[in-house]
């Protein structure tokens, strides 16, 4: 298919659809451009304070680890536990915490700890390292479960069991086992 083109010596009649500096017929496309467009450039600025403002909160929210900050009782019904009870004091002299529980899981007594930051939690790991071996020398093998900013241990002997089970069932952390030094 070939396409032609004719050419005519007479003017054209269709009007131009671009405009010069001013309009012959309103005098005002210019100011009113300028208007709009300083509109538009303040909606975008203000959209995008808001979305800057907004963004790191709503990403922290969405990124937030399950258990931090929440109450212990949140994990102990994740857990299935039973007969859970809220700690009565909230004793921070040692370390951190948002709250401490404890409740029977399939006959066994568990401490529930929930943390505000992960740092915490990773402090109170630290502290139970130290600890442990120190009270309890014969306690070899000493576990139990953690995650981002949470902790459960079996209250009497933190046996690999009770920890295994409280990862199986939540499905997030890890055991994690007490360093032991033989003398």
């Amino acid at each position: 298919m070939v396409a032609s083109l004719e050419t005519s010596s007479e003017p054209s009649t269709i009007p131009s659809t671009t405009s010069s500096s001013t309009s012959s017929e309103t005098g005002t496309s210019k100011p009113r451009r300028r208007g709009r467009l300083a509109a538009g450039f303040a909606l975008v600025a203000v959209a995008a304070g808001v979305v800057g403002w907004q963004a790191p909160r709503v990403v922290g929210e969405l990124t937030k680890p399950a258990y931090m900050g929440e109450p212990a009782a949140a994990i102990a019904a994740d857990l299935g536990c039973d007969n859970y009870a809220q700690s009565t004091t909230h004793d921070e002299t040692v370390y951190r915490y948002h709250d401490q529980g404890t409740c029977s899981l399939e006959g066994t007594v568990v401490t529930i700890t929930t943390f505000d930051r992960a740092s915490d939690e990773q402090a109170f790991e630290s502290v139970m390292k130290a600890l442990i071996p120190v009270v309890h020398p014969t306690w070899e093998g000493a576990t139990y479960a953690a995650g981002v900013a949470w902790n459960v241990a079996d209250a009497r002997n933190l046996t690999p069991e009770t920890a295994t089970l409280v990862v199986q069932r939540l499905g997030d952390g890890a055991t994690k086992v007490i360093p032991f030094s033989k003398r």
